[in-house]
């Protein structure tokens, strides 16, 4: 009688204190089971001996905190067309920028038109701010997808050797050139606008487009920009512009003056 109770006693312990692994030899809970589990009801956590645990909600995923307590996280999907989710996120950034000592078109600026360097004042005389150059790839066919561009610059008007005016002024326009398998780039976005003020005078430029029913493919981003009518108040001639570039380095310089594009995709999932 006295070796049944022992044996018992030592049964009951184990219960209370062991792990059981189902398929495994080393189990990390107080059940752990290698393979496949099938629950025909709920699952239940955060409960106590005295309160019963949460089974979660619809849209909600099971996760574990810091690999030791176990609970229920809300997914938050935006509205929208479709679901979507973030496949691609990344900055580039120029501190050498370009600059402007001439006038250009004042003319405007048709959506798809391809990227032109030419010097004609009749045409835009578009130039890249080159490290603000991107990749990305669109891989879903359901034509959902969007690239979300967005481009900020800084723009500085200064005097050249010679020149004495006292305020000065410069129209521009910067825009987003895209191009898929590697065709031609074609504007996609574009906005004037301009600067005026004293010697060194600066003001941040910011362009921003969504991109919709992307097809699959390869894509390349630029940002370029172009110079409008360069013009000044009193002697002197033209005004230089300088965008995403220092061109009075009394009141900006290349940090300061830096380009940036982001580009974000978002695809279906």
């Amino acid at each position: 009688m006295k070796n049944i109770y022992i044996t018992l006693l030592s049964f009951m312990l184990i219960s209370i204190n062991a792990q059981v692994g189902i398929n495994t030899a080393t189990p990390q809970k107080t059940l752990d089971v290698n393979g496949t589990l099938y629950v025909r009801q709920q699952i239940r956590t955060g409960g106590t001996a005295t309160v019963v645990g949460s089974p979660g909600v619809s849209g909600q995923l099971f996760s574990v905190v810091d690999g030791v307590s176990d609970t229920w996280k809300t997914v938050q999907i935006a509205n929208g067309t479709g679901s979507l989710s973030l496949f691609y996120l990344n900055t580039t950034k120029d501190i050498t920028g370009i600059q402007f000592t001439q006038t250009g078109s004042t003319g405007r600026y048709d959506l798809n038109s391809t990227f032109t360097t030419s010097t004609d004042t009749t045409t835009p005389n578009w130039a890249y701010i080159n490290g603000t150059t991107d990749s990305f790839n669109i891989t879903r066919t359901d034509n959902l997808s969007k690239a979300v561009l967005s481009f900020q610059t800084t723009v500085q008007i200064a005097r050249g050797t010679g020149q004495t005016w006292t305020t000065g002024s410069a129209s521009y326009a910067c825009g987003i050139f895209l191009s898929k398998d590697s065709g031609p780039f074609l504007l996609k976005a574009v906005r004037n606008d301009v600067v005026r003020g004293g010697v060194g005078t600066y003001r941040v430029f910011n362009l921003n487009v969504t991109l919709d029913a992307l097809a699959v493919g390869a894509y390349q981003v630029k940002a370029a920009c172009t110079n409008r009518n360069l013009g000044n108040t009193g002697a002197g001639t033209l005004t230089t512009l300088g965008i995403g570039s220092a061109v009075n380095a009394a009141t900006l310089n290349s940090d300061m003056a830096q380009s940036t594009m982001t580009t974000s995709v978002l695809q279906t999932y």
